[in-house]
């Protein structure tokens, strides 16, 4: 599957619009020679930039002289804009051995963090340089930020590096884009609103700007500052400029201004896999194909092309495939880091032929090459005391919309108790949206860690001294999983991101509950279980969802599910199907993204005929809005759960619509989910431990269809006062399961089991 995240992020580093080349640079140079013959030439040759900004050779020019000087940030920066306006000079440019000058996140970049521990003493060396080269803007704009980031006041310093910038409006830009990235979104605002009257179409300016506008809010305003942005015609800034605004989730605006740069470069293979990555990604499938066949026909033998129609393998439904067809593509690419290892072990979930204990040593063989590959630090120095105000680190991406993460996980950033906990939240992704807003205000500290490889933000992790780290993503696609087993904090779990073990030694818990990680099964998980009372999933909806009204008298039972294709693999098909031959006049309805094709349609019409089940009794619906989603639990009576990978949030959203559900307990986490939700609900005759029983529980749920339909208001009302809805009792012992792992830490760790609490 390929990582659209990794995507996005990339293309962030490629700006090519005037000065907007991504900054990559190294630490400064211990043997500087700061005030040698060459220190006149700086400021001469910043007025040739500025007389001729578009000419390669005063950039040469540039790089040579500072690196010459031993200011290896500067010569950098000069040297990625001799490279791109003349790429042929690049032999020349790796002549001058300046470390690490395409890395883009290093040098200058860093100017982009929170916070630099050497900032004081670089800012030092910068005025000094300064007193002998006062015309040298690029040092006096690197030397405004490090004041910024030291807390000193800057505004001088800035006045300074706006008077002798080469191109209008250029400190600004720079200066906002830092800022972003540092996760100061207002500050970056103030910097970048102020190119609107100088430099309104700065084509990237205004991309930054609608980014840091959207962070804070102002939908409207940031959706004019990506319209100004559109008005670009470079085609290698609209390919960036669809990755950015995609990420925050305007994808029909994405696709638009990837068309536009395909109207005017209609054969760049960047272009139209950008495009068929969002068409997969927003099951627009008969686009993607079309896309897909485009590239083909321009570059048969497209890696990535090929990844990408495994990945509607998956679209259509067919695990089984996709499975082998990722297996067959990570053998074949020799890399045991690649990010593929994830999809593997993801797509391993949905298989019905694999026994748990197999599932289990794939994703432990995935993992292991990853921890081979690393150096661990375990020299922590945190405070081994078990009575004391812990530091709690949180690592996500997936705090935003309806993610499933951000569903369950925000009620409980909500209610953390900071008297016990400081909450550090290092947030991996790129869309921000209100839900993030309301995760960034419930944190002590907010990390805005996306564009940090898995060593910085280790470092920074490390540096922050967090005693117990949480994963919240496992092998989903934002996952950070190389952070995990770099070792980041003395105590590291993973929770909620992923319904199964990560395979990651390095993690030593997996926080579940009695149900989906029984002891017994500790054979499964490659990380100690930590189990919490109830569910390890607790429905506590921040948005008001009401109760539809009950279908008409008349209606012929409807049996229904909302989960993805995937799922809805052989053996649910033909589990499912045993259900309607024992209801003959039960429809049954399938809502999914992929639903809305035509083709996917008759894939899976196919299959429930091979059952026995004819076209004219199912419904296939595909995706709507949330809150439209959640009220079309009304034209549905039952809802089937799905096997081996049980509905998670799908489940609980029909159990909160008064809609009860038969589950299937398998034999490992993801396949008993349903399990732990309906005996936390106190129905466990609505769980089967085997097929027969499935379809008896179903039998006996549409005996009495008049009742099931009025009997959602009381289900609701049940699901409400139990321990699946005591979202504050949750959090206690949510809170009380972190103190005890921390407490084994503290003495001398040991034992693979932290069972629910009693008393």
């Amino acid at each position: 599957m390929v990582d659209l995240q990794a995507f996005v992020l990339s293309l962030a580093a490629q700006i090519s619009f005037g000065f907007e080349l991504a900054s990559e640079c190294i630490e400064l140079s211990d043997t500087a020679s700061l005030g040698s013959s060459l220190a006149s030439s700086i400021g001469a040759l910043w007025r040739e930039v500025a007389a001729g900004p578009a000419q390669a050779r005063p950039w040469r020019d540039l790089a040579r002289a500072y690196a010459a000087e031993g200011l290896p940030w500067q010569a950098g920066y000069s040297a990625r804009q001799t490279l791109r306006l003349n790429p042929a000079w690049l032999p020349e440019l790796q002549a001058l051995r300046i470390d690490r000058w395409q890395d883009a996140s290093a040098g200058d970049a860093l100017l982009g963090r929170a916070a630099l521990t050497d900032a004081g003493e670089l800012a030092l060396r910068f005025a000094d340089w300064l007193q002998q080269e006062p015309g040298d803007w690029l040092s006096t704009l690197y030397l405004a930020r490090l004041k910024e980031m030291g807390g000193s006041d800057a505004t001088e310093t800035i006045d300074q590096a706006r008077a002798l910038e080469p191109l209008l409006g250029e400190s600004l830009h720079w200066l906002g884009v830092w800022r972003l990235n540092a996760g100061d979104a207002r500050r970056a605002v103030a910097a970048l609103s102020g190119l609107l009257d100088i430099r309104p179409l700065r084509h990237g300016s205004m991309m930054y700007l609608g980014e840091a506008l959207q962070r804070l809010g102002n939908l409207a305003a940031a959706e004019k500052a990506f319209a100004r942005a559109a008005r670009s015609n470079n085609p290698d800034f609209l390919l960036t400029l669809a990755g950015r605004v995609y990420a925050h989730n305007y994808w029909q605006e994405a696709i638009e201004v990837l068309k536009k740069a395909l109207a005017i470069r209609p054969a760049s293979v960047a272009t139209l896999l950008a495009l068929a990555r969002i068409e997969s990604e927003v099951y627009a499938l008969a686009d993607c194909r079309a896309t897909l066949a485009k590239l083909r026909a321009i570059d048969p033998g497209n890696a990535d092309a090929r990844l990408l129609e495994a990945g509607l393998q998956g679209r259509m439904g067919d695990a089984a495939g996709h499975l082998a067809t990722l297996q067959s593509a990570y053998a074949a690419g020799g890399d045991p880091l690649s990010r593929l290892a994830s999809s593997i072990a993801m797509t391993s979930l949905y298989q019905d032929e694999l026994p748990a204990a197999e599932i289990a040593a794939l994703h432990r063989r995935l993992c292991a090459p990853i921890e081979a590959a690393v150096h661990r630090k375990t020299d922590f120095a945190n405070t081994k005391l078990a009575q004391r105000r812990l530091r709690l680190g949180l690592v996500t991406g997936d705090l935003h919309r309806q993610h499933p993460v951000n569903i369950f996980m925000l009620p409980v950033l909500l209610r953390l108790d900071h008297t016990r906990f400081e909450v550090c939240v290092y947030h991996t992704g790129t869309m921000h949206d209100e839900y993030t807003r309301q995760a960034q205000g419930c944190a002590d500290r907010w990390v805005e860690a996306a564009a940090l490889d898995d060593s910085a933000l280790q470092r920074a992790i490390v540096a922050d001294g967090v005693d117990l780290l949480v994963d919240l993503g496992g092998h989903t696609s934002t996952h950070r999983l190389g952070v995990f087993a770099l070792r980041a904090a003395p105590v590291q779990a993973t929770f909620l991101g992923y319904p199964h073990s990560t395979g990651l030694s390095a993690i030593d818990w997996l926080i579940g509950d009695a149900v989906v990680s029984p002891a017994e099964h500790g054979h499964l998980f490659s990380e100690g279980i930590a189990q919490l009372p109830g569910s390890v999933f607790c429905w506590a909806p921040v948005d008001a969802y009401p109760l539809p009204a009950p279908r008409e008298p008349g209606a012929a039972l409807r049996l229904g599910s909302f989960n993805n294709a995937m799922k809805l693999t052989p053996r649910t098909i033909a589990l499912w199907s045993r259900v309607l031959q024992a209801l003959p006049g039960a429809e049954l309805l399938l809502k999914a993204p992929s639903l809305k094709d035509a083709e996917v349609q008759a894939r899976f019409a196919a299959l429930f005929a091979a059952q026995g089940i004819s076209a004219d009794r199912l419904v296939f619906r595909g995706p709507s809005g949330l809150a439209d989603m959640m009220q079309e639990y009304r034209d549905i009576d039952i809802a089937l759960d799905p096997t081996p990978y049980n509905g998670g949030t799908t489940s609980l959203q029909a159990l909160w619509m008064g809609v009860p559900v038969v589950a299937l307990a398998g034999t490992n986490f993801v396949s008993r989910m349903g399990a732990s939700f309906l005996h936390t609900l106190g129905r466990p005759d609505w769980v089967a431990v085997d097929d027969d029983r499935y379809v008896a529980a179903a039998v006996n749920l549409a005996r009495d269809i008049a009742s099931l339909r009025a009997g959602r208001p009381a289900l609701r009302a049940r699901m409400a006062d139990s321990a699946l809805c005591d979202v504050d009792a949750y959090v206690q012992a949510f809170q009380a399961l972190l103190q005890r792992m921390w407490a084994q830490h503290c003495a001398g760790g040991g034992g693979r089991l932290l069972g629910v609490a009693v008393g």
